[in-house]
């Protein structure tokens, strides 16, 4: 990507990374309780793993409110020629 082509890359909002990186940790989180994990089971699973998929949950929240939260920002942003009152037929 040269240097030109960076500003008009779309943005990625600073909750959606933060969701990413949630979800990453706790996948490693998972992996680490399905592999490692004691035999402490709560229905089923270890706490470990609940916890884990908790986690996971947690960032698929943060990246979904995010998208949410940036489409609401953006849609004051727009210049939508339908908005606009200059061009309307009288």
């Amino acid at each position: 990507m040269t240097l030109a082509n960076r500003s008009t890359a779309p943005r990625i909002p600073g909750l959606v990374k933060a969701g990413a990186v949630t979800i990453t940790f706790g996948l490693v989180f998972d992996l680490a309780e399905h592999s490692f994990g004691t035999a402490a089971a709560t229905s089923g699973f270890s706490v470990g793993e609940h916890a884990a998929h908790f986690v996971v949950l947690v960032g698929m929240v943060l990246v979904l409110v995010g998208v949410v939260v940036d489409g609401f920002r953006m849609r004051g942003r727009l210049n939508r020629p339908e908005r606009s009152s200059s061009d309307a037929l009288r």
